[in-house]
């Protein structure tokens, strides 16, 4: 059997996802309607070729398709088996009125708003000072205020301890070079007096740190004036990711909350239409 371009545009213009092409001795050629349909897009002149494979020789082009296997238990054929299967559905069906397929379309969408609403896992965003599974204790709520509130400060004692010879934060090498305006400076500041860094004891027990770790945590000698950074046995995460992880809860509650009134929307819709019906019927 001869097959022309125009014979092979009259097949595409179907709604069949497979389109199968006559053989005089063989099955027919099943092909993708949507792939060939890309194909021949824009030909005007070509030769075509059915063997083993469908060939099409153009000017400016030359393809080559094989055909699918249409076995029971390939994809092609439970593609096919599925399309026929909905549209024999959509023959029996019942007629239904406008109002009917209004309700019926209204139904529809409500499953899908309350699939996807299951869908939608809303979580606490990560919060530093719980574990996984922990609650926090009054004490461990104190600690981390204080810590909280205490920032300003350390942020002033860094800066004084960077012009006493800590530059642009930690640095091994860094000493202090004027030990004594360094103490007069903190006195001045916080109004509380500082363990100096040659009264440290350097034992077997307690090593004496080294004057860039003493500037570093400069804050931690004022006699427990200052809350230390409470103790977590984990890996802390930087505040970038705490502040994304907090982004995207909200975003999760915004999606959760508009799927939440989708489907109220969809169901009130369903009331209206109910309650029509039944003023009708009354009128009736």
């Amino acid at each position: 059997m001869e097959i022309t371009l125009a014979r092979l545009q009259k097949m595409i213009d179907g709604k069949a996802p497979i389109v199968g092409i006559p053989r005089p001795t063989e099955k027919p050629f099943a092909v993708e309607r949507v792939r060939l349909a890309g194909l021949i897009e824009g030909l005007e002149g070509c030769e075509i070729r059915l063997n083993a494979h469908l060939e099409i020789q153009a000017p400016t082009r030359h393809y080559k398709l094989n055909g699918l296997d249409m076995r029971r238990w390939t994809d092609a054929y439970k593609m096919l088996r599925a399309w026929a299967a909905r549209q024999r559905a959509k023959r029996e069906a019942p007629k239904l009125s406008a109002i009917e397929r209004r309700k019926s379309e209204l139904l529809r969408k409500i499953a899908i708003a309350e699939r996807k609403d299951r869908q939608l896992a809303v979580y606490p965003p990560y919060n530093p000072v719980l574990e996984m599974g922990e609650t926090a204790s009054d004490y461990d709520r104190q600690q981390w205020a204080a810590w909280v509130s205490q920032k300003p400060m350390r942020r002033k004692i860094g800066k004084l301890a960077t012009a006493h010879g800590l530059i642009h934060g930690y640095i091994s090498e860094a000493v202090i070079r004027q030990p004594r305006k360094l103490y007069e400076a903190f006195i001045s500041l916080t109004g509380r007096s500082v363990t100096k860094y040659g009264d440290l004891r350097a034992t077997s027990r307690s090593e004496k740190p080294i004057e860039a770790e003493y500037l570093k945590h400069l804050y931690a000698y004022a006699g427990g004036a200052f809350q230390s950074k409470p103790y977590r046995n984990r890996e802390w995460r930087t505040p970038e990711h705490i502040r994304e992880e907090r982004l995207n809860y909200c975003q999760r509650m915004r999606d959760w909350r508009n799927a939440q009134e989708t489907v109220n929307w969809l169901r009130a819709q369903v009331v209206s239409f109910e309650n029509c019906q039944e003023d009708a019927d009354g009128l009736s």
